[in-house]
């Protein structure tokens, strides 16, 4: 990989809205985007200079894109990593595929960590009801049975509280494998963005902390001030699973504070991760930036909080009483997407709001007061 220049166009590969929020930072930087999406209204179309319709997995399509790009980049998390690794042949792709193809298989991402001596919630591989059996003997009741294959819609999370739902899960077993995961009783969820550059540099960037709604993330923080031990030991993860994986770009990786005061990794996202959005108001510099410099090979700047932020989601559900606040909360700066449409899909990402303050409890009373998003 060389240095890519401004007015060099990026192809990529999956959209929609990290995509356009991507797409509008690549402009902003000077670059042409030309975008494969296989939904026609994709709402990243409206912010692409280009784009082709088609199926992500067909290699004619990849091709295609590759060959009216100067480089190639993934944004769906779950691309088929054998096919980027394919195409790495043929085309610039600067983010590789070891990161993608860890980060899609919950056994290979854990077993990764593991062997780094990375805390992880105790797991087993599942194929039977017996291998369930025998792993709640040693890590009890609740725990978490989940599918290997995070790219799949068909298997499900089913969280077990008894003999009775093992017995009960024995059907799904025949659709596919499983890990079963300890519960960790949860006091808190963070997340820690991370880049390495072609040279191997890496910079690791502030930690954010995020609130979620069941599996969903609603928002995100990041303070000025924060545990030093907790945030250390954040840093210490990203700089060790950074130095062994092959990888160019920013990533990000997930963790779980328990009540008991341990860190477990959660998972890794490969590339972009929503909650980092919070970047952006709270430094200064987007995610989407700090991504475009690794994969172009720019130097990377040291970020750090300048004051205290929150990113809101706005989804289909809650946009009405947003569009409320819109007319309410004039220092808050209201982020909805370009082109999107109603689909009457309650959860469905339509914008986000940016908070930011000194003080930190002011802004958590601000946010509270919507009573729509929480703030622990």
């Amino acid at each position: 990989m060389t240095f890519i220049a401004p007015g060099k166009t990026l192809g990529i590969i999956g959209g929609g809205s990290e995509t356009y929020i991507f797409e509008l930072e690549a402009k902003r930087m000077g670059f042409r985007t030309m975008l494969l999406t296989d939904e026609e209204k994709d709402i990243a179309t409206q912010a692409a200079d280009s784009f082709l319709v088609g199926t992500l997995e067909n290699l004619e399509n990849l091709s295609e894109l590759g060959r009216r790009s100067d480089l190639l980049l993934y944004m769906d998390e779950n691309f088929d990593s054998t096919l980027l690794k394919k195409l790495s042949e043929d085309f610039n792709v600067v983010q590789g595929a070891d990161l993608l193809g860890i980060a899609q298989d919950r056994y290979i991402e854990r077993t990764f960590l593991n062997d780094l001596n990375i805390n992880v919630p105790p797991f087993f591989s599942i194929v039977t009801v017996n291998d369930i059996k025998k792993a709640v003997e040693e890590i009890g009741f609740p725990c978490a049975l989940k599918p290997i294959q995070k790219n799949q819609t068909i298997l499900k999370r089913h969280i077990l509280y008894n003999a009775e739902d093992v017995e009960q899960v024995q059907k799904l077993l025949q659709d596919g494998t499983y890990i079963l995961e300890a519960w960790i009783d949860t006091k808190a969820e963070y997340s820690i963005m991370v880049s390495k550059s072609k040279d191997k540099k890496i910079h690791t960037f502030p930690m954010i902390r995020e609130i979620y709604d069941g599996t969903h993330l609603m928002s995100s923080f990041i303070y000025k001030k924060n545990n030093p031990d907790v945030e250390a030991e954040m840093q210490r993860v990203a700089l060790m699973v950074a130095e062994n994986v092959d990888y160019v770009g920013v990533f990000g990786i997930g963790f779980i504070l328990s009540q008991s005061g341990v860190l477990y990794v959660k998972r890794i996202f490969p590339g972009i991760n929503y909650s980092a959005n919070v970047y952006q108001e709270a430094t200064g510099i987007s995610q989407f930036e700090l991504h475009i410099r690794a994969i172009c090979d720019w130097p990377i700047p040291e970020i750090f909080p300048m004051v205290n932020a929150a990113t809101l989601k706005i989804i289909e559900g809650n946009l009405p009483q947003s569009l409320d606040l819109l007319q309410e909360k004039a220092q808050w700066k209201f982020n909805y997407y370009t082109g999107f449409k109603a689909k009457n899909q309650a959860d469905r990402d339509v914008g986000y709001i940016s908070i930011f303050s000194d003080d930190v409890e002011e802004l958590k009373n601000d946010i509270l007061t919507t009573n729509i998003w929480r703030v622990e």
